[in-house]
């Protein structure tokens, strides 16, 4: 051990913390061959030193890959293909309890870097406008998650000028632009994303308070629910979190009635026993939120206020009951 003149380790001249430090190095660089030569030679001094035994999983998952990688062609194949092995190495990662180690944020820099650069080539050379919103999709998540806001925002944005009523992509906008401060807007992206659909929404990608708190809150207060994300959008509106709202037009107003008519009929054709199993409940009362705020905001009726209101109570008397009791909505 190497001392300083205070009789203390000097951690500076620790040949394990360096020889670490040069192992994330290149995990960052996706150099794995080499990551899996040095981490030989250090487990060799210390097989159980923190960090070693999660960088050398994650190298050996990624060098096991490197030849089927080497094969692909530049673009969209190979793009696609890291973006699918993430997804398997992120469910490695949760079960040998990696997830927040510093090896998995070091790889998940070098191969989302790199889905981007060759989705940007496959974007450069797509005809099908189709095709590119995928490919526009895929470019804005790398962005984002690699902390690229601003160039995640442009690319999205893009994106939605083909197509406004996609979740998974609303709630990227959300995400992006509460982390640049815009945060009504980042709130009103949430929101309607999980208005549009709660199932296509990836919960892992967002990181943002708001919805931390969402899924915190659902957590604690719908423990049994099979899917937070169905119940985050009733509580968004419960905790006054998702508070930024826009005026709807009247075919949207139709749209959401005729979803509220189906959905009432299918929770009366469903036996009571298969309701919690269902997405149905959370669902409607979504939907029933969205036309409260209209009838409140937009084109007030006080009838249609109080219909709404004693249906959200019927769908959910412990929410609903004391909600509006504490809180003055007429």
């Amino acid at each position: 051990m190497n001392m300083n003149r205070n009789g203390q380790l000097s951690f500076s001249d620790d040949p394990l913390l360096i020889g670490i430090n040069e192992v994330y190095q290149l995990i960052e660089e996706g150099n794995f061959s080499d990551t899996i030569g040095k981490l030989d030679k250090l487990m060799d001094l210390n097989p159980d030193y923190p960090g070693l035994a999660e960088c050398y999983r994650t190298a050996k998952f990624w060098v096991n890959r490197s030849g089927e990688l080497s094969g692909l062609e530049k673009g969209r194949q190979t793009a696609d293909f890291l973006m699918r092995e993430w997804e398997s190495y992120k469910d490695y990662a949760s079960k040998n309890n990696m997830i927040d180690s510093t090896a998995y944020t070091c790889v998940m820099k070098n191969i989302f870097f790199n889905a981007s650069e060759h989705y940007k080539i496959a974007f450069q050379t797509q005809e099908s406008i189709t095709d590119n919103f995928d490919l526009l999709v895929n470019l804005g998540t790398c962005f984002l998650i690699l902390g690229e806001y601003k160039p995640s925002i442009e690319t999205l944005e893009y994106a939605r000028s083909s197509n406004r009523n996609d979740a998974k992509l609303n709630s990227l906008l959300g995400e992006a632009y509460f982390h640049i401060d815009e945060i009504s807007r980042g709130l009103l992206f949430f929101k309607e994303a999980f208005f549009i659909n709660p199932s296509d929404i990836d919960l892992n990608i967002l990181k943002s308070e708001p919805v931390q708190s969402l899924i915190r809150v659902t957590k604690e207060r719908k423990p049994e629910c099979r899917d937070v994300r169905e119940w985050i959008p009733v509580f968004g509106f419960i905790e006054d979190i998702f508070y930024a709202r826009r005026n709807i037009n009247s075919q949207q107003v139709e749209t959401i009635k005729r979803e509220i008519y189906s959905l009432e009929k299918n929770c009366r054709d469903m036996s009571k026993e298969k309701i919690p199993e269902s997405n149905i409940v959370p669902r409607l009362i979504n939907k029933y939120i969205w036309m409260l705020d209209y009838f409140r905001f937009q084109n007030y009726n006080y009838e249609s206020i109080s219909e709404i209101r004693n249906r959200l109570v019927v769908l959910d008397k412990d929410i609903f009951e004391t909600f509006f009791k504490e809180n003055e909505i007429k």
